[in-house]
């Protein structure tokens, strides 16, 4: 008897993990369910890139979470930007460094307000300032930049997916992310 997992069964598998996640952090996930829907193999390309976000060997918790939530605050999108506040909490972030990356950095100390810096210049494609890399080299190493810069990555993929998909306008920011 053939005991290999048919697609359909991953597809299963996939769409419950989906649905859990988004019950655990009350998150609209029909997006990833209708590109599952659409194609699912463009939906496994797209699973595949999921993990980005999620790697973490050398960085430490706070510092992904400024990037993460400096990015996803870049793409406009609250439910996204909602959604990494949840995890960031989950993680055990203090709530000082959350309200900062919310907030454009205010109340970061200055390594951390160089790192959200970094991630809100590359979330948002402008210049940064030309001594900040460096700097940012010398103070965390190479290992843990190239995880911001995956984490920042990762972050992005799921508001540029909703707006593809045509949920652009689930991705308004809520008023009590705002202030």
């Amino acid at each position: 008897m053939n005991t290999t997992p048919t697609t359909t069964d991953r597809l299963d598998a996939s769409r419950e993990a989906i649905r859990a996640f988004a019950r655990h952090y009350d998150y609209d996930a029909t997006y990833i369910e209708e590109l599952m829907e659409m194609s699912p193999g463009a939906f496994h390309v797209f699973g595949a890139a999921m993990p980005l976000g999620q790697y973490q060997k050398a960085a430490s918790t706070e510092l992904l979470a400024i990037v993460k939530i400096a990015a996803i605050r870049a793409e406009d999108c609250g439910p996204c930007t909602e959604l990494g506040v949840k995890m960031s909490r989950e993680a055990g972030v203090p709530e000082a460094i959350i309200r900062g990356a919310l907030h454009g950095g205010k109340g970061l100390n200055a390594e951390q307000f160089d790192v959200y810096n970094y991630a809100r210049a590359v979330a948002v494609n402008e210049e940064m300032d030309p001594e900040l890399l460096p700097r940012l080299k010398a103070r965390w190493g190479e290992e843990v930049i190239a995880e911001l810069a995956i984490a920042i990555t990762g972050t992005r993929l799921y508001p540029t997916m909703k707006r593809a998909l045509g949920h652009a306008k689930s991705c308004a920011l809520f008023p009590s992310l705002a202030s």
